[in-house]
């Protein structure tokens, strides 16, 4: 479980810094405000080879390969609720990065989300046997004469 939490961990932190990147691209190039095909494609031409974009989407791309790889290692219903706590690196980084303000309100509901991920996560020490047994890492070898 050490591995997922790792890995995970350093999904969702890719993924926030991806997340942040991404905006700061968008911030230096505007608003979306002319939805005609030509300024669509002239737009997203800008987004394409903007550098901020470019290195948000490669930390993207980071948290798809760490999130895969915690899949190879243990369910999706523990997989998928550790992605929640890109919520609060997130928050923490466009706070430091963007100076964006986050109501208390909103801090609680990020508090609210960990917690929940942690219920979620934890693995008693009868599920973890259940597990084992399972995929027959608790289980004998079978002795062929």
């Amino acid at each position: 479980m050490l591995r997922v939490l790792v890995a995970m961990s350093a999904a969702c932190v890719s993924a926030a810094v991806g997340q942040i990147l991404v905006r700061r691209g968008m911030l230096e190039l505007g608003p979306l405000e002319n939805y005609a095909p030509a300024q669509l494609l002239a737009y997203f031409g800008h987004v394409v080879v903007n550098p901020w974009v470019i290195a948000g989407t490669a930390l993207n791309t980071a948290f798809y390969v760490l999130f895969l790889a915690a899949l190879s290692w243990t369910g999706v219903t523990v997989v998928l609720p550790l992605t929640a706590l890109e919520y609060l690196a997130a928050a923490v980084l466009s706070v430091l990065v963007l100076k964006e303000v986050v109501p208390p309100l909103r801090w609680a509901g990020i508090g609210l989300v960990v917690l929940g991920v942690a219920l979620i996560s934890y693995v008693s020490p009868d599920e973890r046997a259940a597990t084992a047994d399972a995929h027959g890492k608790g289980a004998t070898p079978a002795h062929h004469p």
